[in-house]
């Protein structure tokens, strides 16, 4: 905006100065096109800077991963270990689809077992979920805490890591579970 006006009050001087000398006019032209030219260049430069800026913001996912890697690296090796965990579910789902293929007279059991498998990927994705929201408002917390001066997160991270914990454990006992039944 101030650029703006003083291109603006630049260009007025320039016109008064043409108009009340006609000896100089040229140089005062050659003047002005110079200053118009640098006003020009920094409207461009500025314009370039903010650009950069906006270009460089980091995705808020992006800024989410950070935060708890930094703050509580346990509780984001918990969450990496819960979506390996709905890769490797979802692998085994897509290897009975293959079976039920491969053996369309089986499809009943089959698709029992896969059903079995969806309901815990469904269930790991939907813990997964919400700890990620969780994770999300805490980030929130944390930044209005810092804000304000406080220091409150490292409650929540213990609580949340906790949750991980337990889900991965239930995980893990399912999918035991499950696996013994198809060796059966």
């Amino acid at each position: 905006m101030w650029i703006r006006l003083g291109l603006f009050l630049l260009l007025a001087l320039l016109v008064i100065v043409l108009v009340r000398s006609k000896k100089t006019g040229a140089i005062v032209t050659a003047i002005g096109l110079v200053i118009v030219a640098i006003y020009l260049s920094i409207i461009i430069v500025g314009g370039m800077n903010q650009w950069q800026k906006e270009k460089q913001t980091i995705p808020t996912e992006n800024v989410v991963t950070s935060f708890i890697q930094e703050i509580n690296p346990e509780l984001n090796q918990k969450i990496t270990e819960i979506q390996a965990e709905i890769t490797w579910t979802d692998k085994k789902i897509q290897q009975l689809f293959e079976l039920k293929k491969n053996f369309p007279n089986q499809a009943t059991i089959i698709n029992q077992k896969i059903h079995q498998w969806q309901t815990l990927k469904d269930q790991l994705s939907q813990v997964s979920t919400n700890i990620h929201q969780k994770v999300e408002t805490a980030y929130v917390n944390y930044r209005i805490d810092e804000i304000q001066g406080k220091k409150n997160f490292s409650v929540l991270s213990a609580t949340l890591l906790q949750e991980a914990n337990t889900v991965l454990v239930n995980a893990e006992a399912t999918k035991s579970i499950l696996e013994e039944q198809i060796d059966e």
